[in-house]
């Protein structure tokens, strides 16, 4: 099937967490914890939070409640987050998704342009898709560090293909694909498409009541799903 464009490809933007890969959840806190009181960081709601959709700088921020949101203690306590997580994640804890391979193969047709859009600090995020086993190349990156809130983090993005490709972004040729409502309501807030995937924490019924153009249970047969998104 063929998707040419005249001056415009579609943008194809993925989520990572809960999307791509899954990181072990207890891996992740337990970390967290002990990183928090090794720096004497009083958050005792850590264990009962929930991270899904949100930005590393939100998450991250949340922490310092106590401590009067100092920002030279987030900053010390972001390297050293960053410096434990790339020394302990591996592969044995992280769940890739199934079909992610077919996907991202498909999206890097001359007809696309594929990049990330991600709560994630840019580091992290190499971090995670490295122990996933994920080395696919991204030419468009919205991360979690450029922006607390995720509601702004598409407009990074269409900046970044109006200085790379020199043309006027058109917001509905932005895809997001992404686990949570969050992203859906991300994608809404910029006038962009979402697709919605089942493999996070979330249901086709959670996810139905922020309607997004397509729910998947997987990203398997990109060439179907996408006609059908393109279409609808």
């Amino acid at each position: 099937m063929n998707y040419s464009f005249m001056s415009h490809p579609w943008i194809i933007l993925f989520d990572i967490d809960g999307t791509m890969l899954t990181v072990d959840r207890g891996f992740n806190r337990a970390m967290l914890r002990e990183l928090l009181d090794e720096h004497d960081i009083h958050y005792p709601q850590l264990e009962q939070d929930s991270f899904s959709g949100r930005t590393d700088h939100d998450i991250f921020t949340s922490f310092f409640v106590n401590h009067g949101y100092d920002k030279a203690l987030y900053q010390t306590f972001k390297s050293a987050y960053l410096r434990e997580l790339e020394q302990r994640l591996n592969y044995d804890l992280v769940y890739r998704h199934s079909y992610v391979d077919e996907a991202i193969n498909f999206f890097s047709r001359r007809d696309f342009v594929r990049g990330l859009l991600t709560g994630n600090y840019p580091k992290a995020a190499v971090i995670k898709l490295k122990a996933g086993r994920i080395g696919y190349d991204f030419s468009i990156g919205a991360f979690g560090e450029h922006d607390k809130d995720r509601n702004n983090l598409p407009f990074i993005a269409i900046e970044q293909v109006r200085e790379q490709m020199g043309i006027d972004p058109d917001p509905s040729r932005f895809v997001i694909i992404g686990d949570t409502p969050r992203d859906i309501q991300c994608a809404k807030h910029a006038g962009m498409k979402c697709v919605s995937v089942t493999t996070g924490k979330y249901s086709r019924e959670d996810l139905a009541e922020h309607n997004p153009e397509l729910i998947l249970d997987d990203l398997s047969e990109p060439e179907i799903w996408f006609s059908e998104l393109i279409s609808s």
